[in-house]
C-alpha cells in the first residue's frame, strides 16, 4: 500500500505512529506533486489539494482524513515587507493549488485586485525580492511568519467570510480503488497521536527545531477528520470557485 504524505509539519501528527510501525510505504511530496502522482497511479491513497479534488471529482473518491482549520490555519499566510496588505502584487508559491484559489476568492470578496505573480521558489525571502507581499504555505509559511509580518491568514479569512472550516487537503484515491483500509490506518494513527500528544510534540520539536509552544498551538489548531462542518466548508469553497470561474462545470 503506497500512501502519500504532505512533506510538511501539518502531516507529522497524524502520520507519526503509522510511520513508526513501518508496514506501509510512505511517499512524501508537495501537494501539487501529490495530485499528479495519485492520477498517475504512483500512489494508492493520499491527501490531495481540495481544489484538485473538486476539479477531478469524476475520477476520484474521497475519504475521512483531511487537513483543515476552523479559523486561523497558521501555515497558509500572506506575509509582507509592509504593515498591511495594499494593492501591490503578491508573489505566489508554485506548490499551491487550493491556497492560491482561496486567495483569489478572498481578494475578490474584499474588492481587491492585486496581481498574483507565480514563482518557482517556495521561500518567502526569495519571493519578497520580487513583490511586496507573498503567499507561502506549509513549513515555509511557519518560518516566514517568524520573520515577516503576517497580513493575511487564509484560514482565518475564510472563516470570517463563511463561518465554516476551510478544507485545504482531503484524502482520496482513484475512483476504481478502495483505499478505506489506508484511511482507517491514518485515523487510528491520529487517535493514538492525540492520546500520546506530548510524545509526538517532543518528536516534532527534535525534528523541526521549532518552539514547543508553537507546535502545541499548531497541532491543536488543525482538524484532520472530514465531518459535517468540513463537508459544508468544502461545498462552499466549490460554490465560490464556480461562481468566480475558477472551476469549470466540466472537467
Amino acid at each position: 500500500m503506497r500512501i502519500g504524505k504532505f512533506g510538511y509539519l501539518n502531516n507529522f501528527l497524524p502520520y507519526y505512529f503509522i510511520e513508526e510501525r513501518g508496514d506501509v510505504e510512505i511517499i512524501e511530496t508537495t501537494p501539487r506533486e501529490m495530485a499528479s502522482k495519485l492520477l498517475n497511479g504512483e500512489i494508492d491513497y493520499a491527501p490531495v489539494p481540495a481544489f484538485f479534488y473538486l476539479s477531478k471529482k469524476d475520477l476520484l473518491r474521497h475519504y475521512n482524513f483531511c487537513v483543515a482549520s476552523e479559523g486561523k490555519v497558521l501555515s497558509v499566510v500572506v506575509v509582507s515587507r509592509d504593515k498591511e496588505l495594499d494593492s501591490n502584487s503578491i508573489a505566489v508559491t508554485k506548490d499551491t493549488m487550493t491556497s492560491v484559489n482561496l486567495l483569489k476568492i478572498v481578494l475578490k470578496e474584499k474588492g481587491m485586485e492585486n496581481d498574483l505573480v507565480p514563482m518557482e521558489t517556495a521561500k518567502a525571502s526569495e519571493m519578497l525580492k520580487k513583490c511586496r507581499h507573498a503567499l507561502v504555505i506549509g513549513d515555509e509559511a511557519i518560518k516566514a511568519r517568524m520573520i515577516y509580518r503576517v497580513v493575511m491568514d487564509l484560514g482565518e479569512e475564510w472563516h470570517e467570510l463563511t463561518s465554516l472550516p476551510m478544507v485545504f487537503g482531503i484524502s482520496a484515491s482513484l475512483r476504481e480503488k478502495d483505499s478505506s483500509k489506508a484511511d482507517s490506518k491514518i485515523l487510528e494513527s491520529l487517535k493514538k497521536a492525540y492520546s500520546r500528544f506530548d510524545e509526538v510534540v517532543d518528536a516534532a520539536e527534535l525534528t523541526f527545531k521549532m518552539p514547543r509552544e508553537f507546535l502545541v498551538e499548531y497541532f491543536r489548531t488543525l482538524r484532520f477528520e472530514f465531518g459535517e462542518k468540513e463537508r459544508r466548508g468544502l461545498n462552499e469553497f466549490e460554490k465560490f470557485c464556480r461562481d468566480y470561474g475558477l472551476l469549470q462545470e466540466e472537467h
